[in-house]
């Protein structure tokens, strides 16, 4: 018997206007709160799909603010928190569902690979589980979605998986981080940007784009939920793009002293420190245009043979931002959490403590991404 919830999405932003219209058609939601320090935003979204489906209701809430926050929850009383702040908040809020006895998804797992096998998050398994609640993190295109399509291949078409090796194709425009792999089941560090491969033609329009390994939370997921495959790599691709560093010439003028300048009582920043945290910030602010996508190579053994297919998706940054005002990388992220929003609704993924997805029924959670229209293809290698 599916129990009827009360729904809070706290955050306002694409995926919010993404996930909302879709989750109103789930006969166990009742009410659909949105939360975030814009309310206006919310209203809007409220304005938009009520009459719909299960009633909206919307709250101002500063997650920094402790007392109000509380205050918000006690009045809202939900049974499930759909967290779509900023990832460092993630502990405060699982927290707070823990206080008001509600489940718990979010997409994105905290300091990965920092001293704990998966995230922070898994520090309080123990609690949900006592308190007989779920937690769900890392529900997004990495490492929910891609490590799922793995688990999928293991399940149904392969005896054995030797290597998975994950491919992003222009769906950042961040620099890959420190290069991170599974080697013979043995953890492996190297340089950003040290190792790299180039797509034949195998990938179609993808041919000839330059990937760089680097780090990622489907390692660790790999550790923790699917240790019988020994190999795991994840690529990124990445273009440095020019631009024109006045550095030089602002240091030759005296313009980035190392002088702190006294900006209040309490903050003080030199002319330097305020040039480069300028310059980062900029970097931070890049975004992709055109066709991008993602994908897995899976390699094994089927009945004996040698198997390796390429299964991916696709899509076109430009398209995505006309059409939803978000880039290709949410709107997969979307995608991943729909479908766990809506397995959590549904009871079908019940188990007590904190997980991520693939430690549920992977062929559920796929299908539900493919039900809601992201569309997959697999090519045999």
């Amino acid at each position: 018997m599916v129990c009827m919830k009360k729904l809070l999405i706290l955050g306002c932003n694409g995926i919010t206007d993404f996930i909302v219209p879709k989750i109103m058609g789930i006969a166990a939601i009742t009410e659909i709160i949105i939360a975030s320090r814009n309310k206006a935003e919310c209203d809007a979204l409220r304005n938009k799909y009520s009459g719909k489906g299960p009633r909206i209701t919307t709250a101002r809430m500063d997650i920094e603010n402790e007392q109000g926050t509380r205050m918000m929850l006690s009045i809202t009383n939900p049974d499930i928190i759909v967290n779509l702040l900023p990832i460092r908040y993630c502990m405060t809020v699982m927290k707070l569902a823990l206080e008001v006895g509600a489940d718990y998804i979010d997409g994105g797992l905290y300091e990965c690979g920092k001293g704990d096998l998966l995230s922070k998050q898994f520090s309080l398994f123990a609690e949900f589980r006592s308190a007989q609640k779920t937690a769900i993190t890392g529900c997004s295109l990495s490492p929910a979605l891609l490590t799922s399509l793995v688990k999928n291949a293991m399940q149904e078409g392969y005896d054995a998986i030797t290597s998975a090796e994950f491919y992003e194709v222009n769906l950042s425009a961040d620099e890959p981080g420190e290069a991170v792999s599974l080697e013979d089941g043995k953890v492996v560090k190297k340089d950003s940007k040290s190792v790299s491969i180039k797509l034949d033609e195998n990938f179609g329009q993808f041919k000839g784009t330059s990937l760089y390994l680097s780090d990622s939370p489907v390692i660790q997921d790999f550790i923790k939920e699917i240790p019988g495959v020994p190999n795991v790599r994840y690529y990124v691709s990445y273009e440095a793009q020019e631009e024109e560093d006045f550095t030089p010439e602002l240091t030759r003028l005296g313009m980035l002293s190392d002088e702190p300048v006294q900006i209040t009582p309490e903050v003080s920043i030199s002319p330097k420190q305020f040039w480069e945290k300028l310059v980062e910030s900029r970097k931070t602010e890049k975004t992709v245009n055109g066709v991008c996508g993602a994908g897995v190579v899976v390699e094994g053994t089927y009945r004996g043979s040698a198997k390796k297919e390429f299964v991916y998706f696709t899509s076109d940054n430009d398209k995505c931002m006309e059409d939803y005002g978000m880039t290709s990388m949410m709107m997969f992220n979307a995608y991943a959490l729909l479908s766990g929003v809506t397995l959590l609704c549904m009871g079908r993924w019940d188990k007590k403590g904190v997980f991520t997805p693939i430690a549920f029924d992977s062929e559920q959670f796929v299908s539900g991404i493919r039900n809601n229209g992201l569309y997959f293809q697999s090519k045999t290698l």
